[in-house]
């Protein structure tokens, strides 16, 4: 029986935390909540966090991922300085961070990585993304899909969906077909096209003030407005019986 929840994304999903959406959603099982979630994370960070969390967990845990942007990436380049005296967090989490939009970290870059450095790198990826979101998205799929049969295997649930990405228009009917496992799975919301975030911009949850330069669907939603989103994940969870 599932006894814990433990909620992991980016600051979709950090304000969220801050308005204690995590600790509703795991009220309404009778679990107790965890968050592992920072703002800018990547998904690859989002899924090594979640089965490192996994690995070290004594609790059976139902995990609740909000996936963000596919075009995000992160280094290895936070450096381990005992003058630095590094949180408990932080030497958790390793060296890893999103030097992009991420303020994690940015303590601990290594010497040798400045501000210069992030502006190269983001125009290095920008060149090599134009014509591979497919591939892109295809790897993302494997890693979801194993990350989905790991935790499972252990005696874990999840429950994965995209925030803000439109990735499906356009795709080539032979694209389409390279994505094809992320359907029907009870794991992955609507295909990885159910996006919360524009959900919840049309259900009408308001938003942070203060972000009227964004795009109103992809604005960040009010912490402590989590009873909508709380709402939909309770009836996918009971529905597929995902608590159990």
């Amino acid at each position: 029986m599932i006894n814990h929840l433990v909620v992991n994304g980016c600051s979709y999903m950090y304000t969220h935390v801050e308005g204690n959406g995590h600790v509703d959603l795991a009220n309404r099982f009778g679990v107790s909540a965890d968050s592992l979630t920072i703002s800018g994370s990547a998904n690859s960070r989002i899924l090594r966090t979640t089965l490192k969390h996994s690995f070290e967990t004594p609790h059976r845990c139902l995990y609740i991922l909000g996936l963000t942007f596919i075009s995000r990436e992160e280094l290895p380049i936070c450096r381990w300085d005992p003058q630095i005296h590094p949180t408990e967090q932080e030497v958790w989490e390793g060296a890893w961070t999103n030097p992009q939009n991420q303020g994690f970290g940015q303590n601990r870059w290594i010497e040798n990585w400045n501000a210069w450095d992030t502006k190269q790198w983001v125009l290095f990826r920008e060149k090599y993304e134009q014509r591979s979101l497919v591939d892109r998205l295809e790897n993302l799929m494997y890693n979801l899909l194993a990350t989905a049969h790991s935790l499972q295997l252990r005696g874990h649930q999840v429950v994965m969906f995209q925030q803000t990405d439109e990735w499906w228009h356009h795709l080539m009917p032979e694209e389409s077909s390279r994505l094809k496992l992320l359907e029907n799975n009870p794991s992955i919301i609507d295909g990885f096209r159910w996006c919360g975030i524009r959900e919840q911009h049309k259900a009408g949850v308001p938003h942070v003030p203060g972000e009227e330069h964004i795009d109103p669907e992809m604005r960040h939603r009010l912490s402590g407005e989590h009873g909508w989103l709380n709402d939909y994940l309770e009836r996918h969870i009971r529905h597929h019986e995902l608590h159990l």
